[in-house]
């Protein structure tokens, strides 16, 4: 991140951060909690990204979907595998899995449009999880992290690696559809049917989600580590634990900024 965005966030009297991290840091937890100092403005990704999707055909979709209850956006993704279980093929999973992505972009990149035309003091952008899979954190020229980068401070939420395992002991009692970058999704997916030697009208559809998260977890970790550290400031578990209210959070984001600059 460039020296000069950092004393540009330090001198702002009005705070725009972008929370990014994987589900399960406390993305939505901690936007929540400014939200409740009433002079912030919370744009869910997420919520946006279903309002996208869930047109026409997938109409049905927006049944129960709230900012509150985002669920039917796995209901949507999707499992692949054996039909009786409740799969779908992996054609079927791959298009919904492009549709997601053409959302998530829009979504991502509206918030910028959204932020410069609100009356609030403050605005917070609860990212997807999955915002790492749209991006190149090494790419300096990367639209999306440009733009957001020039509209927010990008707040990368991170963790020991105690707490992974945490959330894959967590995934497994119950395990829901995620977002994959495609080439990577592809890969995994041969993979996974040469391990358990089955053809996909055979797989098992919550064993080969849990693969896949296994394997999401390690690389999702990379991936927010390198744009926390390119294109932001990262902030621990830790540290989030310690939150009882948004001020708290504002506290921390001043202190970490203060220690970016010094390096």
């Amino acid at each position: 991140m460039k020296q000069n965005l950092f004393s540009k966030w330090n001198d702002n009297k009005t705070n725009q951060y972008a929370i990014l991290g994987m589900s399960g840091l406390g993305k939505t937890f901690i936007s929540l909690q400014l939200k409740k100092l009433k002079t912030w403005k919370h744009y869910s990704v997420d919520y946006e990204i279903g309002k996208i999707l869930f047109t026409e055909n997938n109409r049905s979709f927006l049944d129960g979907f709230s900012i509150d209850n985002l669920s039917n956006l796995s209901v949507f993704l999707g499992k692949p595998g054996n039909k009786k279980k409740g799969g779908i093929t992996f054609t079927e999973y791959v298009e919904r899995q492009r549709l997601h992505k053409e959302a998530e972009i829009v979504a991502t990149l509206n918030s910028c449009k959204v932020a410069n035309n609100i009356s609030y003091e403050n605005f917070i952008c609860d990212t997807s999880g999955s915002i790492c899979e749209i991006v190149d954190p090494n790419n300096p020229n990367d639209k999306i992290l440009n733009a957001i980068a020039k509209n927010f401070l990008i707040i990368c939420l991170e963790a020991n690696k105690d707490f992974y395992e945490t959330l894959i002991q967590r995934f497994k009692l119950s395990p829901k559809p995620m977002f994959y970058r495609e080439e990577f999704l592809v890969e995994l997916w041969n993979d996974y049917l040469q391990t358990v030697n089955k053809d996909e009208t055979k797989v098992d559809p919550d064993d080969f989600i849990l693969y896949g998260y296994k394997a999401l977890v390690a690389r999702r970790k990379k991936l927010f580590e390198e744009i926390g550290e390119n294109w932001g400031i990262r902030i621990n578990f830790n540290d989030i634990k310690k939150i009882k209210t948004g001020s708290d959070f504002v506290e921390i984001v001043r202190s970490k900024l203060k220690e970016k600059e010094i390096k």
